[in-house]
């Protein structure tokens, strides 16, 4: 790096000036006080450059790193490394990681940033990687008072695997229909964040509302009656098959603003989950491959995954002493 780049913008004198500064006092006998008057700097300036030349001569007369020689508190690399990998291999927010390597999460943040995956909303999931900033929560006060209800629909894997597992382009040609989507139907409790979640074939409102009942039936054997259930304005939940399910168990249905898809924020964020820590963790082989795994990672969600806005708990210890003896 040359001088006129390593040089502080702010600093009042270059090399040069120091080693003319320093030759008033070392080769002309000028006194410190009257040298550091006519370079306007201040009398210790001048002594500082003044010991540097005749400790390291010339030399010392240069610009230095301004790194700290120790670094005590800096995070080890082994913890670092921990950090990178936790966000490639499982996709997890900094507050997540933070949790788990016990750092504080701006100090996540920054390890993710320097090694250049600190956003996970930008590019392809299987391969970029951050987290977004801090939102406002809420959450009813009572399980069962109100369940978010939602479909995501997922593309199905072809035979052999995609381009995730053959790379772009190389996987093999798709035959027309016999791929197609899979939905995912799943109903959330907005304060446990226990959720019920199936693979089904279609979106219409007969699924919807076999789903519903079997996802009633779910939650009632963990001791949660539901009062309201949320959904969205999607065809299958305008149904009478829809509208009869509920009926029947006695659930008030309330619907969300239309284009405001943030209504039912807690059902939309745990789809994303499933999307970044199952759907898109690895290049899953065959559909049957990646839905023998899903029902363990539902498994895991409800009771192992640390969740954020539960105090890092996993979902089903938000029940309390409500929950059933045959699940604590």
């Amino acid at each position: 790096m040359s001088q006129a780049r390593a040089q502080h913008p702010n600093a009042p004198l270059t090399p040069e000036g120091r080693r003319r500064m320093v030759a008033c006092v070392v080769e002309h006998g000028w006194s410190v006080e009257a040298t550091a008057d006519r370079f306007q700097v201040d009398a210790k300036t001048v002594r500082k450059w003044r010991d540097r030349f005749l400790n390291e001569g010339p030399a010392g007369l240069e610009d230095r790193s301004s790194r700290p020689h120790r670094s005590p508190g800096k995070t080890p690399r082994k913890v670092e490394r921990k950090v990178v990998s936790l966000r490639r291999r499982h996709r997890w927010g900094a507050d997540r990681i933070a949790h788990a390597v016990g750092l504080a999460p701006s100090t996540v943040q920054r390890i993710l940033n320097d090694a250049g995956v600190g956003r996970l909303d930008v590019g392809d999931r299987a391969t970029a990687a951050a987290a977004r900033g801090p939102i406002c929560r809420y959450e009813r006060e009572r399980p069962g008072e109100l369940v978010h209800v939602d479909i995501k629909k997922l593309a199905g894997i072809p035979k052999g695997g995609g381009w995730r597992h053959h790379g772009r382009g190389q996987a093999p040609p798709k035959k027309k229909g016999t791929i197609g989507y899979r939905y995912i139907h799943t109903a959330l409790d907005d304060r446990t964040r226990l959720a019920y979640s199936e693979i089904l074939t279609d979106e219409t409102g007969p699924t919807a509302a076999g789903f519903w009942r079997r996802a009633r039936a779910w939650f009632a054997t963990h001791g949660i009656t539901i009062e309201r259930a949320l959904t969205d304005n999607g065809a299958c939940y305008r149904s009478r098959p829809w509208a009869a399910a509920l009926a029947e168990t006695g659930v008030t249905h309330k619907r969300t603003r239309p284009y405001r898809p943030q209504t039912n924020g807690k059902v939309e964020r745990f789809h994303r989950i499933l999307l970044e820590e199952w759907a898109y963790i690895r290049p899953w082989r065959t559909d049957r491959q990646r839905h023998q795994a899903y029902d363990g990672f539902i498994h895991f969600y409800n009771r192992h995954r640390p969740h954020g806005a539960l105090g890092w708990q996993p979902p089903i210890t938000a029940l309390g002493d409500n929950l059933p003896v045959e699940h604590t």
